[in-house]
């Protein structure tokens, strides 16, 4: 019985074919200087939208009008939203200084309103029980939770207004 090891070779081919597949979806996204704008926009006004959602689950959690598991969901859903759009603003090559410089605030915007809905995860998690109660990081309160998704999804409406979005 003869059998078929992979080799050096193979071994080496299929590590070359991974890292290709893996790659397949990582081409950078080049555009005209309109579109690069449009671009940073959409992904700005994902971010402000997320920070408002983050914001009213909060408030209705804090208000009993929502349950611990129900919130930590919706949290987690405005995750991947910011997610998706950091990934539209990395995978952006801007054509111009001013597409670049759209593109840095919305990523700031975009990082901004990612740390408050982390820290809004945090503080549901404590709040519903969990042993974070007191933690460095966790949001002693709802309303110093809220000020800070205000502040951070004004900064993103503020990106989206400077990408000349509504």
């Amino acid at each position: 019985m003869r059998t078929f090891g992979w080799g050096r070779r193979g071994a080496a081919a299929a590590a070359s074919l991974a890292v290709a597949l893996g790659c397949a979806g990582c081409v950078a996204s080049r555009q005209e200087p309109g579109q690069a704008t449009a671009a940073v926009a959409d992904a700005a006004a994902e971010a402000a939208s997320a920070g408002e959602t983050a914001r009213i689950t909060v408030g209705l959690l804090d208000e009993g009008r929502l349950t611990g598991p129900v919130a930590d969901t919706a949290l987690l859903d405005q995750l991947r939203a910011l997610d998706e759009a950091e990934t539209a603003l990395t995978t952006l090559v801007p054509p111009d200084a001013a597409s670049a410089a759209h593109r840095a605030a919305g990523l700031a915007a975009v990082g901004d309103v990612s740390d408050a809905v982390v820290a809004a995860r945090s503080w549901v998690a404590a709040r519903s029980g969990g042993d974070l109660a007191g933690a460095a990081g966790v949001p002693s309160s709802a309303d110093a939770l809220l000020a800070d998704l205000a502040d951070a999804t004004g900064a993103a409406e503020d990106a989206l207004a400077g990408a000349g979005g509504p």
